[in-house]
Formats: C-alpha cells, structure tokens, sequence
C-alpha cells in the first residue's frame, strides 16, 4: 500500500518562488481579488530584483501558452537538487533547459541557502499543521478502497506559503505524487489561515485530488455533473472517517448547496454501501 509523508521540498518551493516573482500572482488576483500570506509578500519583495532571470520569462511565456502549473511542477520534481539535472523526462509542455534555468535561479538568488532558514519557523509551523492533519495516514488505504484499485505510487504533502494561493497542485514523478495544498481562504480579503485552521478543507482537497487522479480514466467517460457527485460523495464518506460524522455532514450541507447538487446525499449513502460491500465508489 501506498504510505503518505509530509515534508518540505526544496524543488517544488523553488519553483513556488519562480511562481512569486512571475505573472501568476496577477493572474490569479484578476481570477479573484484576494489576500496572500504576509510570507508571500516578503518573498516577492525579496526576489523583485530578479523578475527578469531566465526561469521567471520562461514560466512566463509557459503560463501564457496555457501550460498548466502541475507539469512545471513535475519537471522540477524529475530533477535533482540543487543542481536540477533530469532524473526522469519532464512532461513534454517543459522544455529541458528550463531546468537548468531553475539551478541558476537557485544560485543567483540564494534563496534556499540564505533567504529561507531566515524564515524557516514559518514553515516549519505549517509542516507542522500538515503533520498533525495527516496523522492518521487513513487516506492512501481510503484511496485504494474508493477507486477499487492498489495505490502504489508514495503520496508527498508540501506545505506551500506562497504560489499558486487559489488552488492546489497535484504534480507526478514515477514513483510518487507531490500535492501542494493550498493555505485556508480567511473571509473576504483577509490574509490566508494556517492550515491548522481547516483541516476539513486540507482533507477534502488532498482526497479530491488524488481520487480524481486514481479514477482519471473511469472519470473521463462521464459527464460532469457525475464526475461531480461521485467525488464530493467520496469527500463525504473521506471526512466521516478521518474527522467524524459531523464535520462530515458540514461538508455534505455546504457542498450541496454551493454546487446545487441535491441528490448528494443519495449518492454518498449509495457509495457508502458499495464501501461497505468491498466495492469501489463507483459500483
């Protein structure tokens, strides 16, 4: 089976800093005005000199021919650190020499090596957070029952302080998944709580994820409304296990009333037989 570890990763939150100092930060502020951790700011201000390096233009002209986030991701997860040689090909939307542009960012701008243990009690309380949420380990043996199929590959959950705010990121190497979960949306526009602030929302995220992932293929066929139903049912049955009835039953109310979904509850009783049968969610 599959085994879950949270850790800090210093490829992915290198590339959360390229995110910093990129067109990304306005994207998203334009998708939905927003508040960002105050982290997110200093590390903006801290990398401005270095807006136009060769990392920042390429993500750049990337995110502007819609190459999504998680293979900029992936990329930089196939390589090695610090240097970013490939270990693994890179999703074919990332050009090879991006990686090497990642290691000159690295060593130009010191930001793992000099900027970051500046501010290493921030993350460290955020691992932590992410620790304490994911410490039952009950979701890759969940994963495995609700798609019907082994989950082999290790699942790895980053802590991310600073990009992409508005969404989490599910990024692939052949061995594990590397999800970046994003901090909990305060009210309004309000800097971001820390996660140990919404475990609930962390949980219904990372199993979101990774189960649309595990059923890509059996989701694809489907129309979006079931893809829909099926996934905030499984949410349910998720958050009933690790977090209890209740905080499932919020989730079940919310849900279905922000996405008018009323049979919800139908289909979260109807996998919730077919768990209990040795199914998968879908039958």
């Amino acid at each position: 089976m599959s085994e879950l570890f949270v850790l800090i990763d210093e490829r992915a939150r290198l590339v959360t800093a390229v995110l910093a100092v990129s067109e990304w930060p306005e994207r998203e502020q334009a998708q939905l005005t927003h508040a960002v951790h105050p982290h997110a700011k200093q590390t903006r201000h801290f990398l401005a000199p270095f807006a136009s390096h060769a990392a920042v233009r390429s993500v750049n002209q990337m995110l502007a021919a819609g190459v999504p986030l998680a293979a900029l991701f992936s990329a930089a997860l196939r390589a090695s650190w610090p240097d970013f040689v490939p270990q693994e090909a890179p999703p074919q939307e990332v050009p090879t020499s991006w990686l090497a542009d990642l290691a000159d960012f690295a060593q130009q701008t010191a930001v793992a090596s000099h900027y970051w243990p500046q501010h290493d009690a921030l993350w460290q309380e955020a691992l932590g957070d992410l620790r304490a949420i994911f410490t039952s380990h009950l979701l890759p043996g969940f994963l495995a029952r609700a798609s019907g199929q082994p989950f082999r590959q290790t699942i790895h959950v980053l802590p991310n302080l600073l990009y992409p705010y508005l969404s989490s990121v599910l990024a692939e190497t052949s061995a594990a998944l590397y999800l970046l979960p994003p901090l909990p949306k305060a009210v309004g526009e309000s800097p971001p709580w820390p996660y140990r602030e919404g475990p609930d929302g962390t949980l219904a995220e990372a199993t979101m994820q990774l189960l649309s992932h595990s059923l890509q293929n059996t989701l694809a066929v489907m129309e979006p409304a079931q893809r829909q139903l099926i996934l905030h049912a499984a949410v349910t049955l998720f958050l009933a296990e690790a977090l209890g009835e209740a905080d499932a039953m919020a989730y079940l109310v919310r849900i279905k009333r922000q996405f008018k979904l009323p049979t919800l509850p139908i289909v979260v009783e109807q996998a919730r037989a077919w768990l209990a049968a040795g199914k998968s969610i879908i039958g």
